[in-house]
């Protein structure tokens, strides 16, 4: 385990000692409340976070011989209904995330990234008492190509996610960005506007 701190990596392999391994889940939903579970009897504060106790199970990867993503499944217990109403009001968890955390009871204070493992929710379902969710990597195949759109009229960085980014570098007072050059000339970050005028035919010289 050569990932791992050295008191880690000694403490952790010695049999009498009383520490205990623990999985600890982080589910990160666009527009819902963040879920933060431990299966334990009590909750588990990490690395300054706490994850409520909470009874679930994680299953090893599956993989195919056709070639498809090897997935993962964690079902939860969920007799207060908390994740059902999750999967309900974000259409099956749709573009969420989850971390799984293998923590040592003994060494809860600061995170260790070799024990962590971040997923891309492929699928969520519930039944009386469960919600089960799979797991795994975006499908490569469904990903846009290319990934950046060039343009010539309108700058790629007006979104609301990149305007003033590191890559637009605007810090005014404006809120908003129509993405035209004018505009982003008026705010005075021309210098920083990422379209591409070489794209318009009308001013080329072929």
């Amino acid at each position: 385990m050569p990932d791992l701190p050295a008191n880690l990596n000694a403490d952790a392999i010695k049999p009498n000692q009383a520490n205990q391994w623990l999985w600890l889940a982080e589910f990160v939903v666009p527009s819902a409340t963040t879920q933060r579970i431990a299966r334990n009897t009590e909750g588990i504060t990490y690395d300054g976070v706490t994850y409520e106790a909470n009874n679930f199970n994680v299953g090893g990867q599956m993989f195919s011989a056709d070639g498809s993503i090897p997935t993962a499944q964690i079902q939860v217990a969920d007799l207060n209904k908390t994740f059902e109403k999750l999967i309900n009001d974000t259409e099956g968890a749709l573009g969420g995330t989850v971390q799984l955390v293998k923590v040592n009871s003994d060494f809860l204070s600061t995170a260790i990234p070799a024990l962590e493992a971040d997923y891309q929710i492929l699928a969520a379902g519930s039944d009386d008492t469960t919600v089960t969710f799979t797991l795994g990597i975006p499908n490569p195949l469904i990903q846009r190509f290319p990934l950046f759109e060039y343009s010539a009229t309108v700058c790629p960085l007006a979104t609301p996610s990149l305007f003033g980014g590191c890559e637009c570098q605007y810090a005014g007072a404006d809120p908003t960005c129509t993405g035209f050059y004018d505009d982003c000339y008026t705010k005075g970050n021309a210098a920083h506007w990422a379209g591409e005028h070489g794209l318009d035919k009308n001013t080329m010289s072929l």
